[in-house]
């Protein structure tokens, strides 16, 4: 009877071993890198929309032609006189997109690629200022004077 009860566990934990093994088969993600070409004459916010929207197409695209895909991952990134920078990553599963399908929940912006595409506060449009509030990285509090400031000494 030992003999038995051993075979039978055997056969358990094999039955098991499958099962858990299909169930993580069938948990698929992917990652997509996605690169859009800028020209000198759009604003930030005008490429940060452009990446969103792009973003968001390719999402909707792969859960549709993907049944079995669980989780995906964007990142969108800017060409721009040959120098390319992430400016966006969009991670989101399956379920949670079902729910709600707005890009800006799911999305990471890359702060510094303003400044490492060669954007500059002069050729930035203020009319759309929908992304772009995202993504602006706040100035560095400086001192208005040396004299407020701890590390001054006035010898």
């Amino acid at each position: 009877m030992n003999l038995y009860l051993r075979l039978l566990f055997a056969v358990l934990l094999a039955i098991i071993s499958l099962t858990a093994s299909i169930s993580i088969g069938l948990a698929e993600t992917k990652e997509r890198y996605l690169t859009l070409d800028s020209d000198g004459s759009q604003s930030f916010a005008g490429l940060v929309q452009q990446a969103e929207d792009l973003a968001k197409e390719s999402i909707a695209r792969e859960f549709q032609e993907n049944p079995g895909l669980t989780e995906i991952t964007i990142i969108v990134t800017a060409d721009r006189s040959r120098q390319m920078v992430p400016v966006l990553r969009s991670r989101v599963s399956r379920r949670d997109w079902q729910k709600d399908s707005r890009i800006e929940q799911w999305t990471r912006y890359f702060a510094d690629a303003k400044f490492l595409l060669g954007f500059r506060e002069g050729n930035i449009s203020s009319a759309n200022s929908g992304p772009s509030q995202a993504i602006n990285v706040p100035a560095p509090s400086r001192p208005a004077s040396r004299q407020n400031d701890p590390g001054f000494r006035d010898d």
